[in-house]
This record gives C-alpha cells, sequence and structure tokens, in this order.
C-alpha cells in the first residue's frame, strides 16, 4: 500500500507550491503530491486536497467545482477564502471552534494573503450552507469550515510561510491519513461526485453546488428571483388543465351528477367519482414535477429527496411501522368511539379497488405539493434557511387545513397538527417519504375500513364538518407521538442526523 495521494490545486508554477510542497513533505512524508489545474474535479484515488490562492481579479467560482465535488466525495480539503489588505490584520478565533482549541481567542496577528475567489462571508452566509465560521477579522467571517465526515477549510491568510506551518494542517494530513487507510481497506463510500456546473445556454438542470438541506433545494448557483414565480405559475398551470380533462370525463361518465340533490355524498361512495377525484389530486405530483424541472429549473429528483431521488428502502420500512401502529391507533379510535357501522356503500368492493390503486397517488399529490413544492418554494425566496422552514411550515399547515374546506377551529387543528408533523419530517429526513408514509397510510385505512364496515359518507371532510376540542387533541397527541417514532426510525436508518434539530442534507 503506497501513501496518501494529495493534490495541489493551482498552476504549477504557483508561487504557492513550492512551500505546500516542503509542508507536506514534513507533515505527511509518505504522501504523493500531484498537481491538478483549478476547477478540476477531483478523481476517486486522491485522499486529500490542496487549493492554492487563485490570483487578485479571478473568478469568484473559480474553485466552486473543486470545492464541490470534495465535499460530495468526503475529500479533506484545504485552500484560500479571497482577502484583499484592506482586511484588519487582527484574527479572533470563534468560541468552540477547532481554531479556538489550537490559538485560543485572544485577537492574533495573522495577515490575509490577497487571493482572488470567494471571501469567506460567501460560504457562511449562503442559503443551506454546510460551513461555519471559525474565525472573524473586524466582524466578518476570516475561517469556514464545513461540517461532514472528512475535514473542509478554507482561510484568509497563509496555511504555508518560511516560518512554520499553519495549525490547521495538522487536522488535514490527519484526515488524509485515515481517508486513505479506508479507501484501501473498502470502508470508504463510493465516489459519487455531483454534475459539472452547466453553461448558460445548456438545457440540463441547474446542479448541487454543495450540501443544502431539502428547503433550500432550489436556491443553488444560478437561482434567480423569478424562478419561483414561474414554478408556481407552471404548476397551477398544469393542475388547472389536468383537472378541467378528467372533470369532463368525470360528468361524461356521470351525468346525473349534476342533477342530484345530494351530490356531494354521492360522489364520496361512487367508485367513478372517487377514481376521478384522486387523480386530480394525484396530478399534483406531475404539476409540480413540472415546476421543479422548467420553473426552477433543478433535477425533478431534488423535490423528492435531498438525495435526488425517491430512497425506496426507507420508504417502505417507515411504511411497514407506521401500517401496524397508526392503523392501530385508527381502529383502536373507533371502537373506543362507540360509533356503530353506518350504511355499507352499495358498491364497496370497487370503493376498496379504487382505494387501494389510487389513494397512495391522492395522498402522495397533497404531500408532493403542499410540503414539496410549496416549502422549496418558500426555500428559494428566503435565503435564510432556518426562516425559510418557519415561513414554508406556518403556510403549509394554514393552506392545507384550509384546503379541506371546513372553518370548525377542532378541525383545523386537527389537520394542522398532521401538516405541521409532514413538514418537520419532511425537513430532517431530506425528502418527503416519511410525510407521505403518513398520509398514505392514514386514508388508506380510514377509507378502505369505512367502505368496508359503512360510514364512508361521513369520513371526507367537508364545509360543514365539526370535531371536538377532546378528539382534536387526541389526534394531535397521536401523531406527535407517530412522528417520534418516525424520527427515531430514520435517525437509526442513517437517514436523519442523530444531532437533536439538524436537518438532513444533499
Amino acid at each position: 500500500m503506497t501513501g496518501p495521494r494529495i493534490a495541489l490545486v493551482g498552476p504549477p508554477e504557483h508561487p504557492g507550491a513550492d512551500r505546500a510542497r516542503r509542508a507536506l513533505a514534513v507533515l505527511l512524508p509518505e504522501a504523493e503530491v500531484l498537481g491538478l489545474p483549478d476547477g478540476t474535479a477531483p478523481t476517486p484515488d486522491l485522499d486529500g486536497l490542496w487549493l492554492l490562492p487563485a490570483p487578485i481579479g479571478s473568478p469568484a467560482d473559480v474553485h466552486d467545482t473543486t470545492i464541490a465535488h470534495a465535499l460530495g466525495a468526503g475529500l479533506p480539503l484545504v485552500g484560500p477564502a479571497a482577502a484583499d489588505d484592506s482586511a484588519p490584520e487582527m484574527l479572533v478565533a470563534a468560541p468552540g471552534g477547532r481554531l479556538a482549541l489550537l490559538l485560543g481567542t485572544a485577537p492574533t496577528r495573522l495577515p490575509v494573503q490577497p487571493a482572488g475567489g470567494r471571501p469567506a462571508d460567501d460560504y457562511a452566509s449562503a442559503a443551506g450552507t454546510v460551513w461555519s465560521a471559525q474565525a472573524h477579522r473586524g466582524g466578518r467571517p476570516a475561517v469556514v469550515a464545513a461540517a461532514g465526515r472528512s475535514p473542509a477549510t478554507l482561510i484568509d491568510h497563509a496555511l504555508a510561510t518560511d516560518d512554520g506551518v499553519h495549525p490547521l494542517l495538522i487536522d488535514f494530513a490527519q484526515a488524509a491519513r485515515e481517508h486513505h487507510r479506508q479507501r484501501w481497506s473498502g470502508r470508504q463510500a463510493p465516489f459519487a461526485p455531483p454534475p459539472a456546473p452547466t453553461g448558460g445556454g445548456s438545457l440540463r438542470p441547474l446542479p448541487d453546488d454543495e450540501p443544502r438541506s431539502y428547503v433550500s433545494q432550489m436556491r443553488v448557483r444560478g437561482y434567480h428571483w423569478w424562478r419561483p414565480l414561474v414554478a408556481l405559475l407552471l404548476a397551477v398551470g398544469v393542475f388547472f388543465v389536468t383537472s378541467m380533462v378528467l372533470g369532463i370525463i368525470l360528468y361524461a361518465l356521470r351525468p346525473d351528477l349534476l342533477t342530484t340533490p345530494d351530490a356531494v355524498e354521492s360522489m364520496a361512495t361512487d367508485p367513478v367519482s372517487m377514481l376521478i377525484n384522486n387523480l386530480m389530486l394525484a396530478a399534483l405530483i406531475p404539476a409540480t414535477l413540472v415546476a421543479t424541472r422548467l420553473g426552477h429549473w433543478r433535477p425533478m429528483g431534488a423535490l423528492w429527496s435531498v438525495a435526488g431521488r425517491i430512497r425506496w428502502g426507507w420508504l417502505l420500512r417507515a411504511f411497514v411501522v407506521t401500517l401496524v401502529l397508526w392503523g392501530a391507533y385508527l381502529a383502536g379510535s373507533w371502537v373506543l368511539s362507540g360509533e356503530s357501522p353506518g350504511d355499507r356503500p352499495e358498491h364497496w368492493q370497487w370503493l376498496v379497488v379504487v382505494t387501494l390503486l389510487t389513494t397512495p397517488l391522492q395522498a402522495a399529490g397533497e404531500e408532493v405539493a403542499f410540503r414539496g413544492g410549496l416549502l422549496q418554494g418558500v426555500g428559494a425566496w428566503i435565503r435564510n434557511p432556518v426562516l425559510a422552514l418557519v415561513v414554508g411550515t406556518i403556510l403549509s399547515t394554514l393552506l392545507f387545513a384550509l384546503a379541506h374546506t371546513s372553518l370548525d377551529p377542532w378541525i383545523i387543528i386537527d389537520l394542522g397538527g398532521m401538516a405541521l408533523a409532514c413538514c418537520y419530517l419532511t425537513w430532517r429526513t431530506g425528502g418527503l417519504e416519511a410525510a407521505i408514509v403518513l398520509h398514505v397510510v392514514n386514508n388508506l385505512v380510514i377509507t378502505v375500513g369505512l367502505s368496508v364496515l359503512g360510514g364512508l359518507q361521513d369520513a371526507y371532510v367537508g364545509t360543514d364538518t365539526t370535531s371536538t376540542g377532546a378528539a382534536a387533541g387526541t389526534s394531535v397527541l397521536a401523531t406527535a407521538v407517530m412522528t417520534a417514532v418516525l424520527l427515531l426510525l430514520a435517525r437509526r436508518s442513517g437517514i436523519a442526523p442523530k444531532r437533536i434539530g439538524a436537518p438532513a442534507r444533499g
């Protein structure tokens, strides 16, 4: 087994390359050092990257591609943050950070190293950022570090001088050795770099530029303020056209519904009406996917999760647990309520078939729209990810509750509790799978159960539906318990971060 492979990213004649090689000869004498040009994506046989300072006036994105690939592959990384001579010479390490442990928190004279590219503040203040400030100059970030399985640190002063090396290089050397050991032992995660950035005229979607929470998936490099508006118009347009077509089909198949006095009740127990209604709500899925791809100009997979796809293994585990626990809760609630079975619908067998085939699509459509497109649309407009989450959750909860048309306060609280839980699950797990599962199981159990036992016409929430404080409180409490169980399962499955309150990131 050879030593770690470290790449110096920058021109071979760069004046700092010689100092970097001397520093690596001391810290990693067994390492093989090679060179890569600026903007190069690292290869899977590397164990660390050292970015050389770009000349003053270089484009801000000179190192973006390399940094994005390094973060995605878990490669140790050190490099420069852009700075100029006007910055204060005194640097103050942030309490609790790694640099503070090495240097202390007293002001330290470390002059800036003039360089081009992005300043540290760009990384620390980006929406959904994984970067945190480790030191400041005059209140502005000067050293930033990225969270991840390997250290990534950018500083605005020299990493190596004739007098010695920066203390953070010791961590870099240790991480490179560990990466090398895991790569050779076969335990290193597969190398999966993100797609390269596309030019302005390309039809390819905007790629991921750094790990972000689910809410901030649409605010990548290339974002413009008008994209959420275009996405909203596209979603509404696709949904409206699809609903109109399905509505025409419904009334062509069942023209008697136009003249039936109790049309709403008749539609609730009519298999054809249920089928068309479920397909209308399922149309929210293609509408939101089109909005994601053509409005936000992002891959459709970013709507499903931070992994860029539906995580089927996680969805199936969550479904089994939710079906057992939530199904038992709903059945127990019905038994304890003492309600007697109502009239079984005439075509209850067909209602069960339609429910099993299309209700999962109906429930998924509502989650894709209210917890997917809405949350990510707000996250595209609001730069701060926490504020975006709060505003998006409030809007999603209110709109979801009001969309069921009942203005009874206990009904709104009941529905709002479910919406709030689904928003939190989506944020913590980084995807829609858990929210979809909870919604699907809830609707399946209720609709199938009442189709077989009777009383289905009373299960739908309408303008006249009311509830009680006890019923709403019980529902909210049960939803909170089910949410906690799903989060525990997500943490044990590696879907949600172990740290409480931390979102999953792509």
